[in-house]
């Protein structure tokens, strides 16, 4: 008697594992559905909870396709949730497109980041910044993540770099290119600090800071390389008086 209970419970256990093991993604979405923010939309999944794969994500008007994971599942019994996450088609510019190895701290519900990169648009970009002057510009904008640690309103720590490799801006005798534009990120008292790097065109020597509720600070200087066509050296003129040195304030 006491073995066949002894194996029945064994055989229970094995069942559970294996269902969990085997837990289609699908069904566990329509179980958490009622939890998500009213803004996440997930499109048709495939694949388990430990290796699977979401059509689309879409969250606050951004849209993640072909969004891939790995989840490491003994990191569980060291209270993280571990997972490798790829998106998007780096081949398709009109993707956002990256990877990032995730953790998820399942008591203190901390997220870390690292070796992640992800691919955008300075179109894209520009959607959410409002600018002094207005500007039509497009190109790719590639940030990289060495590490980061969320914390509030934003993070903990952070280490990575932001950067467009070629800029291209349309002027009133057509377009034209700047060149490249980057800066190095780090957390600053729980915001996103962005210092450029000046090396560029523009002349751009500046420290941005997004704040809570995304509010999004600059401050800095420009002062624009002779080699800019004169739409640009029109433009910021804008922006002020130039100090002794011909750098034009920049404050939004």
């Amino acid at each position: 008697m006491k073995k066949i209970i002894t194996l029945s419970i064994v055989f229970l256990l094995s069942f559970i594992v294996f269902c969990i093991i085997k837990l289609p993604v699908a069904v566990a979405i329509d179980l958490a559905k009622p939890y998500f923010p009213k803004q996440l939309e997930v499109g048709q999944s495939v694949g388990t909870i430990w290796q699977g794969q979401m059509m689309q994500v879409r969250y606050q008007g951004e849209q993640l396709n072909n969004v891939r994971w790995d989840v490491a599942g003994w990191a569980l019994f060291t209270g993280k949730l571990n997972a490798n996450v790829k998106f998007g088609d780096p081949r398709e510019r009109s993707d956002i497109s990256g990877y990032a190895d995730v953790s998820f701290g399942l008591f203190n519900k901390q997220v870390k980041v690292t070796n992640g990169l992800v691919r955008s648009t300075v179109e894209r970009a520009m959607q959410r910044i409002q600018l002094p002057l207005p500007v039509t510009a497009k190109g790719r904008v590639i940030l990289e993540l060495a590490e980061y640690t969320s914390g509030a309103p934003y993070c903990e720590s952070l280490q990575g770099e932001i950067a467009s490799p070629n800029i291209d801006v349309q002027g009133l005798n057509g377009w034209f290119n700047i060149g490249p534009l980057g800066g190095n990120l780090s957390c600053k008292s729980g915001d996103i600090a962005i210092l450029i790097d000046p090396d560029n065109t523009l002349g751009l020597e500046a420290d941005a800071t997004l704040k809570a509720n995304f509010d999004f600070k600059v401050s800095g200087y420009v002062k624009p390389d002779a080699t800019l066509p004169k739409d640009v050296h029109d433009a910021v003129k804008f922006l002020g008086r130039p100090d002794n040195q011909g750098r034009y304030p920049l404050n939004f």
